[in-house]
């Protein structure tokens, strides 16, 4: 329960983090939005590199996770090796976003979502194909 407010919690939600692996974790990886899904743990991330932006969808436990409770960094890798940092905004329910953000085939993208109320981590990686 990474993101849940209690201290123990989040103790626990670090530690799936350093033990869980991708293949063991629970839910579905069928995209609900048209992007990418990477699962990290319980934390299930679904990245959209769409027209008008990017935007980021976050589960856990198969829920949405309040996208207000929670900040959104991007750091992009391009394939030249150019690298820079996206704070991306909140928007309703369990959605991020990153308006007029293009992301280039072959960059690849880390995401870094930390929980305002007890500082708990997660992250994943993605490549844009």
């Amino acid at each position: 329960m990474m993101f849940r407010k209690s201290p123990s919690a989040a103790f626990i939600g670090l530690a799936a983090l350093a033990f869980a692996a991708s293949a063991d974790a629970h839910g579905s990886m069928k995209p609900q939005h048209g992007g990418v899904v990477q699962m990290t743990g319980e934390t299930r991330f679904e990245l959209v590199n769409a027209p008008a932006g990017v935007a980021l969808y976050v589960k856990e436990d198969e829920e949405d996770v309040a996208s207000a409770d929670l900040t959104a960094r991007l750091t992009i890798t391009t394939k030249a090796g150019k690298t820079s940092n996206v704070q991306m905004t909140p928007a309703a329910g369990n959605k991020f976003e990153a308006k007029g953000l293009k992301l280039a085939p072959g960059s690849k993208v880390g995401v870094m979502l930390v929980n305002k109320a007890t500082q708990a981590r997660a992250s994943t990686t993605f490549t844009i194909n």
